[in-house]
């Protein structure tokens, strides 16, 4: 259960969020997170992460010497919300970057914005494949992984449980098809032998998934892909538990539902045989940074079983301050040229932004979520880093 502390810290968050004091040379960094609805399972920590790395930055001395001021707002996980809030904070609230997004259509929309006042993006979270191929600009760069990287692990896994025939329920927004169409890509590399069944979708913020289930459940698939993340993900296997539906059919999933943030959710409650990925796991200190990074974020949440999302907005921000420290600048074009192939250590590991793409190499971690003595949530063993390339295993 999480201290009082640190749900007194997320309920803080929920209030409107306003900017800082600024002084005249301080340096202005949007962040756009949901903070209310569904997403909050998400934002509100990667809100808290975010906080955390600009304290860091300007206790290390801030950028050229001038302090981070953190100007915050509230996407509510709608495109539209997210746009406008990100045009309100470049132009009346004078932000230099904006740093942030969750859902893929909202990471796309703030995008837009940045491309069209020519102010850096950095997208934490959103994982369309779009952002850095067909919507790419000299203004967004990702730090997140992307579409065709999770969707190859996906394929991966299925391979190693030798599965054959697959089905696949996602979501109907860009990441969802985004998703679909990387493990499709991966099965054709990795299972060149597949069968492709059932092929279903799921509308966003969608609650009912009886019908969706029944289908599943009457196709002859050995395994399921999927792309339901958050409360989609829960909701799904509250409906599909009782139907003995996880008993049946093996659950490979992207959408980092083996993150603690849903595990520790769901508890006794979180279903057999869902093979799935996270970004980080405050259990496992795949490098020597992580223990430093998590005790750190023990101390201000008050939980030693911290969230995922923390970590993600925090690489946000180091990559953006090492850039404009390594630029002498925070001039967009010159923070954009120094992102370019730009490498920082991180507590999951090296990352380096690839100076074509803008896309990191970001990998996550993937396994089996299974039972744990002594716990009253599922963890991931064993834990397997799969990295970010595409040339095969």
């Amino acid at each position: 259960m999480k201290s009082a502390h640190y749900m007194a810290g997320l309920a803080a968050l929920t209030l409107p969020l306003l900017a800082t004091a600024a002084g005249a040379a301080d340096i202005k960094v949007g962040a756009i997170y949901p903070i209310t609805g569904g997403g909050a399972v998400y934002g509100v920590p990667a809100m808290e992460g975010h906080r955390m790395a600009i304290e860091e930055v300007n206790a290390a001395g801030g950028i050229n010497g001038s302090m981070l001021v953190s100007v915050e707002r509230d996407s509510k996980l709608n495109p539209a919300e997210a746009a406008a809030a990100a045009k309100e904070m470049i132009t009346k609230d004078g932000v230099n970057v904006i740093i942030g997004g969750l859902s893929s259509a909202v990471g796309l929309a703030i995008s837009e914005v940045a491309r069209q006042e020519k102010v850096i993006y950095i997208a934490t979270i959103p994982k369309t494949i779009q952002l850095t191929t067909t919507k790419l600009h000299d203004y967004v760069f990702r730090t997140a992984s992307h579409t065709d990287f999770e969707g190859d692990a996906m394929a991966q896994i299925v391979k190693q449980l030798g599965a054959k025939k697959v089905c696949q329920i996602d979501l109907d927004y860009a990441y969802g098809h985004d998703l679909r169409a990387g493990v499709l890509k991966g099965l054709k590399k990795h299972v060149p032998d597949h069968e492709i069944g059932l092929q279903v979708y799921a509308k966003l913020g969608s609650t009912d998934y009886n019908v969706l289930i029944t289908q599943l459940l009457g196709s002859d698939c050995e395994v399921v892909t999927s792309s339901l993340w958050g409360s989609h993900f829960v909701n799904f296997a509250q409906q599909a538990k009782p139907f003995g539906f996880f008993n049946q059919k093996k659950y490979v999933t992207g959408g980092e539902i083996a993150s603690h943030e849903i595990a520790g959710k769901m508890g006794k409650d979180y279903p057999d045989n869902v093979w799935s990925n996270t970004y980080e796991l405050w259990y496992d200190d795949f490098v020597p940074m992580h223990k430093t990074f998590h005790e750190a974020l023990t101390k201000r949440l008050g939980t030693n079983e911290t969230p995922m999302w923390p970590a993600l907005a925090w690489v946000g921000v180091k990559f953006y301050a090492t850039a404009a420290n390594k630029a002498g600048s925070i001039d967009s074009d010159k923070v954009a040229g120094a992102l370019k192939g730009l490498s920082i250590e991180t507590p999951m590991g090296k990352r380096t932004i690839n100076p074509k793409d803008h896309q990191a190499d970001t990998g996550q971690f993937w396994g089996p979520m299974v039972k744990k003595d002594g716990a009253s949530y599922r963890v991931m063993n064993p834990v397997t880093y799969i990295p970010a390339k595409l040339d095969g295993m």
